[in-house]
């Protein structure tokens, strides 16, 4: 179920646990899959027959028009993608609005077309064919919707029932989230429960595009009393945090959190560790969110009481001052492993005696979503002689709730300047 976004992209995820969820059975036939390792072969001969039957006659004939412009422009043109994306679309409207047929066809039509407008396996899904019933079954708790184009919709895409969503960042566009990609620029999202209560599994077509300024997932949280729960990805871990704006909290309920770990006794140089400021948020308080580097996997809430945070490259055994060196640290949930994203760290140096020194270039940084941050350009101040250890330390951006423990380096020694 891996799904990647390629170029840069941060998204925001949000969780929360709703009271009730629908079940997820697929309302239809489920296609059997395979791991996609060659083109499936772009075939739109036998569409009429799923057309009837999921669509109206207005949306029937609409449909054919439709498919025989992707026939007529060639797989993989642009204009084959676009009148792809027009149909899918229609089936979405249908979907939404509880006027579709039979989803199985629904499903049968979208791999149909999706094998003509994406010529490369890394726009494809991952298995072929796609199962889309439960994304196109109106009783389902399912999402579908296409955005980017001038005649899509701008709003968030919300799964039936509330449960998660997807937009761009407050005050942002599709569009311009979408430019960078290839034309027509458009997106397919569809999504389903995830494995547990408390996941939501999305998607994308093409599943290798990029966003630029970063999107926003959402699954139901609620973001005042889940005061240490973050958002998980399933491929990346837990997600720098914000707030979805989208998401009303009157629907997000109670999180059930898994047991935290005990409070940390590593204190070394607490006082001069200083803690980062709380993320600036905007709209309403719907959720916790995260970034993530892709849509393609399932979103859930974790709750983290503590991050633990250790020294993945240490100093050198010795420097000379002024010399400039690195250092990089990683942020992880002592209780899975997870990376933790996010975290705004800073560090200082400590003698033998406890005393903290200058150290020149100390900026603090904030984690990736692969949990690392690294300090370059660090080197002591004239006069800064003898043994030190580093130590690091701070806060989770948005969440002063979670405790930071703190991490110390190996030894270094800082000879004087000759």
């Amino acid at each position: 179920m891996k799904r990647w976004m390629i170029g840069g992209v941060t998204f925001v995820a949000v969780a929360t646990a709703c009271t009730e969820r629908l079940k997820d059975a697929p309302s239809g036939p489920v296609a059997d899959v395979v791991a996609l390792t060659t083109l499936p072969v772009c075939d739109l001969s036998g569409t009429n027959q799923p057309v009837t039957r999921y669509f109206g006659p207005a949306d029937a004939k609409t449909a054919k028009t439709l498919i025989d412009q992707i026939s007529a422009a060639g797989a993989g043109s642009v204009i084959a993608r676009d009148r792809g994306f027009d149909l899918i679309a229609l089936i979405a409207a249908n979907a939404q609005a509880g006027t579709g047929g039979d989803a199985s066809a629904a499903s049968a039509l979208i791999n149909k077309v999706s094998a003509c407008m994406f010529r490369d396996l890394a726009e494809l899904p991952e298995t072929f064919p796609e199962d889309y019933t439960v994304a196109v079954s109106t009783a389902q708790p399912g999402g579908l919707a296409v955005r980017g184009g001038s005649t899509d919709a701008n709003d968030p895409v919300i799964s039936r029932g509330s449960f998660s969503g997807v937009a761009p960042q407050f005050g942002g566009t599709w569009a311009a989230m979408l430019a960078g990609n290839a034309a027509p620029a458009r997106l397919v999202l569809y999504g389903r429960p995830g494995s547990t209560p408390q996941s939501y599994d999305w998607k994308v077509l093409p599943r290798n595009a990029a966003f630029n300024p970063p999107a926003i997932v959402g699954v139901c949280v609620d973001v005042n009393t889940a005061t240490t729960s973050m958002l998980h990805e399933q491929h990346v871990g837990l997600l720098t945090f914000s707030e979805a704006y989208f998401l009303d909290p009157a629907t997000c309920g109670s999180f059930s959190a898994r047991t935290g770990v005990s409070s940390w006794t590593h204190q070394i140089a607490q006082l001069f560790l200083p803690r980062p400021l709380a993320a600036s948020t905007v709209g309403l308080k719907g959720g916790i969110g995260g970034s993530t580097g892709g849509i393609g996997s399932e979103f859930s809430a974790n709750n983290v009481p503590t991050v633990n945070v250790t020294f993945t490259l240490n100093p050198p055994a010795t420097v000379v001052v002024g010399e400039t060196f690195s250092v990089q640290v990683r942020t992880t949930d002592p209780t899975t492993g997870a990376n933790v994203g996010g975290v705004r760290v800073s560090i200082i140096a400590v003698n033998n005696n406890g005393v903290p020194k200058e150290l020149v270039g100390a900026t603090p940084q904030t984690t990736t979503n692969a949990g690392l941050a690294t300090f370059s350009g660090l080197s002591f101040a004239a006069g800064s002689t003898g043994g030190f250890r580093l130590v690091v330390g701070g806060g989770v951006l948005g969440r002063p709730s979670i405790t930071v423990g703190q991490g110390t380096s190996t030894k270094v020694n800082a000879k004087p300047a000759r």
